[in-house]
């Protein structure tokens, strides 16, 4: 619960957006695409998949790998 009153905060907002920008920034960029297909255009991870012409399991160990860095990042703001 105290996290998510931190959230509530302008500043840790912007500290937040900065951090996961900073993140896919420095993303090699079929990762960054992944990434943005999937959580800002709501791309099923199959197409995706398709798109890129990589397999699933490919496309969702990455995804997960980068859920997992942003998760840590955000951790270490919130606390």
């Amino acid at each position: 619960m105290i996290a998510a009153r931190k959230l509530m905060q302008p500043e840790v907002r912007e500290k937040m957006t900065a951090s996961i920008l900073e993140t896919l920034s420095q993303l090699p960029e079929t990762e960054k695409k992944m990434f943005i297909w999937k959580h800002y255009c709501g791309w099923p991870v199959e197409r995706i998949a398709g798109v890129l012409k990589c397999s699933i399991a490919e496309v969702d160990r990455t995804l997960r790998t980068i859920n997992a860095m942003l998760s840590q990042q955000a951790g270490r703001l919130l606390t």
